[in-house]
C-alpha cells in the first residue's frame, strides 16, 4: 500500500501575494504651529496584501468594541509600534491593531478602519501630511 504524503504542518500559513502599494504614517504633534503631522515611515510606498474583512470578522471586532473593516499584510518592520495610519487608494485608514503572529519576524497583519472624510491635505487646518524624513 502506497503511503500518502500529507502536510502535517498545521501552522503553515497560506502564501499571500503582496501586490498593492500603501503608505504607512506615524503621527507627531507640532507644538509651534499647533498642527498634527502625519509622516511616512518609509521613503517610498510599501508592498502589501490587502483584503476587506468578512462580515463575521467585522461583527467579531465590534463585540470587542473595535471597528475594523480592512486587513493589510506587510513584511516585518521593527518600528510597527509607532504606526498610526495607512493610505491606500486615496482612503485614509486608522490602524486599530497589529498582529505579529506569535512574535515571528516574517509578516505583520495590520487591521484598520477606513474614514474617507479624514484624508486630504486641505480638509482640516490642524492636520498636515508631510514628506518622509530621516529620524
Amino acid at each position: 500500500m502506497a503511503k500518502h504524503s500529507y502536510n502535517t504542518n498545521a501552522t503553515r500559513r497560506r502564501k499571500r501575494i503582496k501586490d498593492k502599494k500603501i503608505t504607512i504614517y506615524t503621527k507627531e504633534w507640532d507644538n509651534k504651529n499647533d498642527v498634527r503631522l502625519y509622516i511616512p515611515v518609509h521613503p517610498g510606498k510599501v508592498w502589501a496584501y490587502v483584503r476587506q474583512l468578512s462580515g463575521e470578522e467585522v461583527l467579531f471586532a465590534k463585540q470587542r468594541d473595535n471597528v475594523e473593516d480592512i486587513q493589510f499584510v506587510v513584511n516585518y518592520r521593527p518600528d510597527y509600534a509607532d504606526w498610526y495610519g495607512i493610505i491606500y487608494n486615496g482612503i485614509y485608514y486608522h490602524i486599530t491593531r497589529v498582529d505579529t503572529y506569535e512574535g515571528y519576524k516574517g509578516e505583520l497583519t495590520v487591521y484598520a478602519s477606513g474614514d474617507v472624510r479624514s484624508y486630504g491635505k486641505n480638509n482640516n487646518p490642524h492636520v498636515k501630511y508631510v514628506e518622509y524624513r530621516e529620524r
